[in-house]
């Protein structure tokens, strides 16, 4: 999950919790979609509450952009983890650009600094509403995506999804978890630490 934590994050959390054998990660950023937060605290509580029952909390940035400048890319980074290091005790090693955009120079660096860049290999479009119109159909044209994904039945799915938009926690995510029929063909819902076989620390 993307972008957040967001006002939907807890209610996200929480709905997890009742699912024990699903673990996600969070690639989570600093300054966002905060100057619209109505209490930032809150927030962060579901962040924090994330971590505790076991789910990864990662990078996506300070301010969902990375500086063209070297060095102020990296005391974005530091600033990130300790935001992350603040709420959750760790300093993340996982880091997801935004929107994905990370030239080679940006891979060098986040290499040479220790950190694992993760793209994703599945997008389910969730954060396009303009497009659809519609939250119905957002939901309807995410899932249809995910149907013909699923239907290729690789060894593993890196799915984006963010947890700014309502109609992701509230229906994608049971969805996939309650009625894709993925858990009858003998996957499971892990972090990206787990999927890609990190056997060393999530963080």
């Amino acid at each position: 999950f993307d972008d957040g934590p967001h006002k939907y994050s807890r209610r996200l959390v929480d709905y997890l919790k009742t699912q024990p054998d699903v673990k996600v990660t969070f690639f989570t950023v600093g300054r966002f979609h905060y100057p619209f937060a109505i209490n930032v605290r809150e927030y962060q509580k579901a962040m924090r509450k994330a971590h505790k029952a076991g789910n990864q909390i990662a990078s996506h940035t300070y301010e969902h952009k990375i500086p063209e400048d070297e060095d102020e890319f990296r005391e974005m980074l530091e600033k990130m983890d300790d935001f992350i290091e603040e709420i959750t005790g760790e300093r993340p090693r996982y880091f997801r650009a935004p929107k994905g955009h990370c030239d080679e120079e940006c891979q060098e660096n986040l290499d040479d600094w220790g950190y694992r860049l993760i793209q994703w290999d599945v997008d389910t479009n969730d954060w396009d509403l303009e497009s659809a119109g519609s939250p119905e159909r957002r939901v309807k044209e995410s899932i249809k995506i995910l149907k013909k994904e699923f239907e290729k039945e690789k060894d593993n799915y890196l799915v984006l999804m963010h947890d700014t938009e309502e109609y992701t926690v509230d229906d994608i995510v049971p969805w996939i978890i309650e009625e894709s029929g993925m858990k009858e063909k003998g996957y499971r819902f892990v972090t990206v630490a787990e999927c890609l076989g990190d056997k060393g620390s999530m963080y």
